[in-house]
């Protein structure tokens, strides 16, 4: 069976078996006859496609650890939604493209709590009479999970009226690019190597574009998931900034960049006031990395130029949320809380792993002198006892 067919047997039978976080045996191999039905059983190799299915339905993920300020606490997205001032459509495209993908249902459904809490903390971007600027802090392990829980965040976010999104995505071309091309392909839905605004029967559709449901979403990017797409002015004039519709910037973390983008935005300032107009959600990945302001507070220095400019951006508007997402947190719980600056005042939420994620630990434990008797570690670790004589314990570095 080819990995296309595999896949697409998948999808049926998960479409079959319904919105179930688990399931049994029995429902699983009702789903497979079903499929060999439609698909043809001589395309199908039963055993295979059981296998998969089992895996996706045993995958479990532990609740996530939150710790809240509750002096800034504004609980809101349950009226929010009572109301029903969203029809979520961002999201439930995003949903159907992590089904489609292979996602676990567990996996789907602690990413819906999940993101839920996270945007809880934030405030309303729908209210346009106050001024204020929340921030938080994300942390997963290394490759578990972050980059999908921050878009199905974006992809609410927009549902609920954040329309200026921007992305500071590391601090080299290469993972900038990667990052946009995630979120054309999880959020815009369109190739933004061809275009930037959101055009109807375009050929360029990708991603969450691709899907069954909602695919007339608009959203646009100013930026590009070419190497060189960052953030320019040129291409800040392809996208209209005073649409409300969404608006996408992924930006590198560099100081040309970022002062150019911070330029960009005082002229779209009026009477010299802050920028009203838009609620603005700010991820910062791999937030430990260049954002911290490592100037000695007590000499009175200048704060380090890149987190002085993430500082100016975040003080251009009424309304935004700043969020870090990290898995080496240690940086950012020791910033000093200083309303001006990044500490994650109002909330930190440690994000769970999946049953199904292999990481250090998984690899080489827990215990302090591993050893064949450890139950903790991988038989693939082997401590190597006769390296003294060319690598000696003194050695220098070349």
């Amino acid at each position: 069976m080819t990995p296309e067919i595999l896949n697409k047997a998948v999808r049926h039978c998960r479409l079959i078996i319904g919105e179930e976080t688990t399931t049994t045996d029995a429902k699983i191999d009702q789903a497979i006859a079903m499929v060999k039905n439609l698909l043809g059983a001589d395309n199908i190799d039963a055993i295979r496609l059981k296998q998969e299915l089992q895996t996706i339905y045993s995958t479990q993920v532990d609740t996530f650890r939150i710790l809240v300020g509750r002096e800034r606490r504004l609980p809101w997205l349950n009226e929010f939604k009572a109301n029903n001032q969203s029809e979520w459509k961002f999201w439930k495209r995003y949903k159907e493209y992590l089904e489609n993908k292979g996602f676990a249902p567990r996996i789907i459904e602690n990413l819906d709590i999940l993101t839920d809490k996270i945007l809880d903390n934030m405030f309303n971007p729908k209210l346009s009479n106050i001024q204020l600027s929340k921030k938080g802090l994300v942390v997963g392990q290394v490759q578990s999970g972050k980059t999908a829980n921050y878009i199905g965040l974006i992809c609410k976010a927009a549902d609920a009226g954040f329309n200026f999104i921007i992305v500071l995505a590391g601090i080299h071309n290469n993972l900038r690019s990667q990052t946009q091309a995630r979120l054309d392909e999880g959020f815009l839905g369109f190739d933004t190597q061809f275009e930037r605004a959101y055009a109807n029967n375009t050929q360029n559709k990708i991603g969450v574009g691709c899907g069954t449901s909602h695919r007339d979403l608009v959203a646009h990017s100013i930026t590009t998931s070419k190497e060189r797409g960052d953030f320019t002015n040129r291409a800040a004039g392809t996208v209209n900034f005073n649409t409300s519709e969404p608006i996408l910037l992924v930006i590198k973390k560099n100081v040309i960049v970022l002062r150019r983008l911070y330029a960009w935005l005082q002229t779209q300032i009026q009477n010299g006031e802050r920028i009203n107009s838009k609620s603005v959600l700010i991820i910062d990945d791999e937030a430990d990395n260049a954002s911290i302001n490592t100037n000695d507070r007590n000499r009175n220095l200048n704060p380090t130029r890149i987190n002085g400019l993430i500082r100016n951006i975040v003080q251009q508007f009424n309304r935004t949320a700043y969020l870090g997402y990290t898995a080496t947190p240690f940086a950012n719980i020791f910033i000093t809380r200083d309303d001006a600056d990044l500490f994650p005042c109002d909330f930190i939420i440690n994000l769970p792993t999946p049953s199904n994620y292999i990481g250090p630990e998984k690899v080489f434990g827990t215990s302090i002198t591993p050893d064949d008797s450890n139950d903790d570690i991988l038989p693939i670790v082997f401590k190597v006892t006769d390296c003294s004589n060319f690598v000696p314990d003194g050695h220098r570095k070349d």
